[in-house]
Formats: structure tokens, sequence, C-alpha cells
């Protein structure tokens, strides 16, 4: 029989097998049914599912049962893709990966939004162990200034960690108005932090000095200038172009394309030894925020 709205047997991306028990529908305002457990969303909610719980008697059948069906709450200002969101993050339970709106960050934004609305506070539903982490997670490589900003706002700080790296890549003139406002004073400070942190820390391992060898019959102290200007060339270079997001490959690739004609072999060890040390140091310069 057409009822007039989408029906499925379970939740949204649920699967049954993980569910609570179901007794209740909530409906979205597209009219898109969800089925649920009304003892789970007063457990995880403060305020009693924003007052619209519990039913005022549930509906026993002759065995005990009770009929979801006939228990339908309607929540006119909720879209089902941020319904489902919201479902995902309370239950806990496995996620379908064809929901497009699981990977749109608008919808995710607004659907983490909404749950305070309703008793439930984001940083107890968001943990490294739930699967709405791990969807903000997968979301981070594209998104990863609203990921980070979201986390924040929420005080979710192993997430606001993990996604700063994702960061190092943009700019951060790309932090518009109402993204800062969601990281607030602290998390937007250490962003900054990060991102200038590591570029003068590269800055400070491509100026350092490079060593000078015995001099030989073949390379005097006179001839080993001629590394140092090459080195100090290929650092001009880089200087010109470092970001916090640098990679060894281009800091590699510049040092050994300006002293590509070095032909004795101690200035060539001297300058392989600087340039592993940069590139050692620089692999294990922090790539995520920290907590001052």
């Amino acid at each position: 029989m057409d009822t007039g709205f989408s029906f499925s047997p379970t939740p949204v991306s649920f699967e049954l097998d993980t569910l609570p028990p179901v007794d209740m529908i909530l409906l979205s305002n597209d009219s898109v049914v969800f089925y649920t457990c009304e003892t789970t969303l007063l457990d995880v909610s403060t305020n009693s599912f924003r007052n619209l719980l519990p039913f005022p008697f549930p509906t026993h059948h002759g065995d005990g049962s009770i009929n979801p069906s006939e228990r339908i709450l309607t929540l006119p200002e909720i879209p089902s893709s941020e319904l489902e969101i919201m479902l995902l993050a309370i239950h806990n339970v496995p996620r379908n990966n064809n929901s497009p709106s699981l990977f749109d960050v608008n919808i995710i934004t607004r659907a983490i939004d909404r749950l305070p609305e309703y008793g439930i506070p984001p940083d107890t539903r968001i943990t490294p162990t739930s699967q709405i982490y791990h969807l903000m997670l997968s979301c981070a490589p594209l998104y990863p200034l609203e990921i980070y900003a979201l986390a924040a706002q929420y005080e979710i700080h192993s997430l606001a960690v993990t996604v700063s790296s994702h960061a190092l890549s943009l700019e951060l003139s790309e932090v518009s108005v109402e993204l800062s406002r969601r990281m607030g004073a602290i998390y937007l400070l250490w962003l900054f932090q990060l991102h200038m942190g590591r570029t003068e820390r590269l800055k400070v391992l491509l100026t350092a000095e490079v060593g000078l060898h015995n001099p030989t019959a073949e390379c005097s102290f006179t001839n080993q200038k001629t590394l140092k200007r090459m080195w100090n060339l290929a650092v001009a270079k880089l200087l010109f172009v470092i970001k916090p997001d640098t990679t060894t490959a281009l800091i590699r690739d510049t040092v050994m394309e300006h002293t590509s004609e070095l032909t004795c072999p101690d200035c060539l060890n001297l300058r392989d030894k600087q340039l592993n040390m940069v590139i050692t140091e620089w692999s294990v310069t922090r790539r995520t925020i920290g907590d001052s």
C-alpha cells in the first residue's frame, strides 16, 4: 500500500543485527521513515529529546510486542539527510557508504549542530571509536578546515589534532569568518602556530651552514666556496616556495638540480650529508597541532 512516504525496514544506513530494539519511528520533514529505539534516545539526551519523549504510553499487543508504526514522532524541522547522520551518531552502527549525505560536509555540520538542541552533547557521541568520528575523518582530506572547525567547536580534541595535518596544504587566508568563529581563539591560534612553526623550522634547517672538508690537491678551501654558492642558490629558490606541507622530494630535487655540476667527491659527500640532515629533521617535524 502506498503510504505517501519513503519507508525502509531499518533506519537508513543501519544494519539490522547491530540495532537496539526498535519501538518507534522518526519521520523527517521530507517524509522519510527511520526506525529507532526510544530508550536509546532518552539515554543519550539530557532534555528528553527536546522534550518530545517519552511517548505517553507504549502500544502493546497481545504478545507484549510494540508496533513501531503506531508510535511515530514527526520532526518537521529536520530533513532526512541530517536525521540520518544524527541517528548514526546516536546509535553508532555501521554506516551505508552509498548514502551521499554522509560525505556532504555541509549536511554533516548541520546535523551535528542539531544534536545539542535535542540534548545530545556532540563530544559524547563523537569519540575515536565511533562511526561518526571515522566518517568525519574520511571527509577531512577534502574538507580539512570545515572538519577541523567542527571538531574545535565541540572540543573533540583528538579529532582536531588528526585533522589539522590535512590543513597543511591550505592557505590560512582560506579560513573564513564563520570557520574562525567555530574554531574559537585557542584552536585558531594552534592552527596558525602549526603553519608558522613548520615554515620557520624548515627555514632554519635549510639555512644551516654547509661544512668544509680538508683541502685536497683537487679541491682547496677556495674551491669549496662553489659548494656553498650552489647550496645557497638552492636554498634561495626554496625560500620563495616554502609552505607548511613542502615535500622532501621538492627539497631534494631543488638541491640536486643546483649542485649537479659538483665533481669533487668530498664536496658531494658534504652536500649529501647536509641534505639528508635537512630531510630527516623535516620528516620528523610535528605535523599536527599541539596543546600550547
